[in-house]
């Protein structure tokens, strides 16, 4: 089977001809999930696209796995391992049917020496990975990741699913998280988590020489599960009065003492979300099945592309997610020419009275055993970088068979 590569960014800056020498000169292989592709201080012999599935990337410290990163459709793995010369630095784990593209070591190699910019397209994807991979104490003390929950279209659950995942690390994995409400104007966290709004972050706008103290002072603590909230000022006038400089002051003092800062943001495209995305670890794109959300996902994606923003930094999550109007998950897929990382069942049933009560679902008997509770604790452990077991991804299988997706 020959794979046409020219619908895989890392590959756009080579010439056609090179292309269509390429397919002819790669071998395809097809895996069932759960299996082993590649094994730490194994030989690497080849540069590994995934065309379909999921890899999750794991590395040993000290006798314990830990999930690096995820691999979707369109990324690569084994440049750091080939331009150093090494042996594998992690072990890769398929999930779902997967199918990869294998491209010889020596192959690789002689396209970057020939071509300029697929060095370039290599090069800047090693300096991103090489430190992770590389590191061999896997320090606990890591300062926080930054995870964004972003769409510019409304609608789409973001908000609530933002303060499930952040209620969900906190209470059930024990992590220490601050949820961020950028949403500056009109910010739902305060009523999808039962706050009050008396500490805001307008309440720092005026700190001459802002410290961890003044934030400390603002956020509001969700008892039920030790989630800290930094809201939105209770004025929408006021939203203006906030910087991105100084959000990006907030988010360098805060995370040196947490584990992970979620955020949720408005529905637009500013200045304030530009700077948030570039100093993201992990990007969630929100979506629905709906053809407006599908337009705007791709025009999205599209622009983080020509903004240099990494494909491996951006997953999408498809909300409510079901056949509707003609539509399967496959087809969009392939109309974003871009992998759905995650699919949230649609359960209205449990969401509305969830945002009504300001009780997030995941903490409501409610929930139990139901699709949305058990795809909003996948994504949590993606996260939290746990090896996700062979069990969680037939739960994946089920949720796909029972909702109809395609």
């Amino acid at each position: 089977m020959i794979i046409n590569l020219k619908n895989f960014s890392f590959f756009s800056t080579l010439p056609t001809r090179e292309l269509e020498k390429l397919s002819k000169q790669c071998r395809v292989q097809q895996y069932t999930s759960g299996t082993t592709i590649l094994i730490e201080k194994e030989e690497v012999k080849d540069l590994i696209l995934v065309v379909e599935g999921q890899l999750s990337v794991l590395k040993n410290y000290g006798g314990e796995k830990k999930t690096l990163f995820n691999l979707d459709p369109g990324d690569v793995y084994g440049e750091v391992e080939i331009l150093n010369g090494t042996k594998s630095l992690a072990t890769l784990i398929g999930y779902q049917e997967l199918r990869l593209v294998y491209i010889p070591k020596e192959v690789y190699l002689r396209l970057i020496g020939l071509y300029q910019g697929f060095a370039k397209e290599s090069r800047d994807l090693y300096s991103r990975r090489a430190n992770l991979l590389l590191e061999e104490t896997g320090d606990k003390g890591q300062p926080a990741r930054v995870i964004t929950f972003f769409n510019v279209k409304g609608g789409a659950g973001k908000s609530v699913i933002s303060a499930n995942v952040a209620t969900m690390l906190a209470r059930f994995w024990k992590k220490r998280v601050v949820l961020m409400d950028l949403n500056l104007a009109f910010g739902d966290q305060a009523i999808l988590l039962g706050l009050n709004n008396d500490k805001n972050i307008h309440k720092l706008v005026n700190k001459k020489s802002l410290k961890l103290s003044h934030i400390e002072e603002q956020l509001t603590i969700h008892q039920p599960s030790g989630l800290k909230v930094l809201l939105p000022p209770s004025l929408p006038e006021h939203a203006e009065t906030i910087r991105p400089e100084l959000v990006e002051r907030i988010i360098d003092l805060l995370k040196p003492h947490y584990d992970f800062i979620i955020i949720d943001t408005h529905n637009q495209l500013t200045d304030l979300e530009l700077k948030i995305l570039d100093i993201s670890n992990l990007i969630m794109l929100v979506m629905t099945m709906e053809l407006t959300f599908i337009k705007n996902t791709k025009v999205l994606l599209d622009l983080f592309q020509r903004l240099k923003i990494p494909r491996e930094k951006v997953k999408v999550i498809l909300n409510r997610a079901f056949k509707s109007l003609g539509l399967e998950p496959s087809k969009v897929e392939k109309s974003l020419r871009y992998a759905i990382s995650y699919f949230i069942p649609s359960a209205g049933e449990i969401v509305v009275p969830s945002v009504n009560k300001g009780v997030p679902f995941v903490l409501s008997k409610g929930s139990d055993g139901s699709g949305i509770l058990a795809s909003v604790r996948q994504i949590c452990a993606s996260i939290a970088g746990e090896n996700t077991d062979n069990g969680t991804w037939s739960m994946f299988a089920l949720f796909k068979e029972v909702f109809g997706l395609g």
